[in-house]
C-alpha cells in the first residue's frame, strides 16, 4: 500500500500523526535554550605604567620597547593600542 492509498482510507490516523508531531516539535522547541544577547567576552590586556619623575625618552626606552617586545610574543594579537600620558604608558 502507498502512502496517498493509506491517507486516503485512513485520514484519522495521519491526522493523529501530524497532530503528534507536532505536540513534540513544540515541546522540543520550547525547551530549547536561546539567549537573544549571549554573554561575549572578548580577550583583553590591559598594561598601565607609571615611572614618575621620568622623562618620555627614557620611558620609552627603558619601559615601554621591553613592554611592546613582550606583548609582541601573544598570539593572534589584532590590534594592538598604545596610549602615552606624561610619565604614564597605557599599552
Amino acid at each position: 500500500m502507498n502512502l496517498a492509498r493509506f491517507s486516503v482510507h485512513r485520514p484519522v490516523t495521519v491526522l493523529m500523526g501530524m497532530v503528534g508531531v507536532l505536540v513534540l516539535g513544540l515541546m522540543s522547541w520550547s525547551q530549547l535554550k536561546m539567549d537573544l544577547l549571549p554573554d561575549i567576552t572578548f580577550p583583553v590586556i590591559t598594561v598601565v605604567t607609571v615611572y614618575p619623575g621620568v622623562g618620555p625618552q627614557e620611558v620609552e626606552e627603558y619601559v615601554t620597547r621591553p613592554i611592546e617586545e613582550q606583548c609582541g610574543l601573544v598570539k593572534n594579537l589584532k590590534h594592538p593600542l598604545q596610549k602615552k600620558v606624561i610619565s604614564k604608558q597605557i599599552y
